[in-house]
């Protein structure tokens, strides 16, 4: 277990990262250097513990003083002085593993040792500051997609508006409605007329251009002279 993935930080920086990310209030100011080494105080880390619990998982302090309900003690009101520590260590032996700390045991609650806290410690601080950074991440997506969506919204407002202004503009209203009849019936007999008038012209100027085809050899025919001699 010598070689982590996490950071190794001394006494006074954990004491620094754990007043500045898990205890606040009193208990982080009371927090001292002495309370972890070189004999760390169990009820100071217990205290830690339980704020990194609450901070990761969001477990609420009565739990670690509630029987599970899995559990089948025959005399339960034995194990109350026992169950804040129990539930302590069951949910540390599950979130320390994500900490990449694989060798956690009870002795590490009742009697904890200067060097292992110490590991134990620094664990924990490392996966909250991965922790933070990766929230800063989603939260940093989450406002672009929020802004995303607003941007397609509006898009969506500014097209459904524009799809009315054109209907609007492609239709009719009611009291012009005869008078675009009357245009639109006189504009079509007007076609009508003009495209009469052109197939009239069209087959005028074909009849000539042939006419003047045929005429043409017999005025030169009719021109010629035999030369004088």
């Amino acid at each position: 277990m010598e070689t982590l993935s996490f950071p190794r930080y001394s006494v006074a920086e954990i004491v620094t990262h754990v007043r500045n990310k898990i205890l606040t209030g009193a208990d982080g100011k009371n927090l001292s250097k002495n309370d972890l080494y070189p004999n760390p105080k169990p009820e100071v880390l217990h205290t830690i513990y339980l704020r990194a619990l609450q901070i990761v998982y969001g477990t609420r302090l009565e739990h670690f003083y509630m029987m599970p309900v899995n559990s089948d003690v025959m005399y339960p009101h034995l194990m109350e002085g026992f169950l804040p520590v129990s539930n302590l260590f069951i949910h540390l032996n599950s979130f320390l593993p994500i900490c990449r700390v694989n060798d956690f045991e009870t002795a590490d609650i009742l009697y904890p040792k200067a060097k292992r806290t110490s590991r134990f410690l620094s664990g924990i601080i490392n996966f909250i500051h991965f922790r933070d950074a990766c929230r800063e991440t989603y939260m940093e997506y989450l406002w672009q997609h929020k802004s995303s969506v607003d941007k397609l919204q509006q898009l969506n407002a500014a097209h459904q508006e524009a799809l009315m202004k054109l209907e609007k503009l492609d239709s009719v209203p009611a009291e012009e409605q005869a008078e675009f009849k009357q245009l639109s019936d006189e504009i079509q007999e007007l076609q009508q007329l003009l495209n009469q008038d052109f197939r009239q012209k069209t087959t005028n100027c074909a009849f000539l251009r042939r006419r003047c085809r045929t005429e043409t050899p017999r005025r030169r025919r009719t021109s010629w002279r035999k030369p004088s001699v």
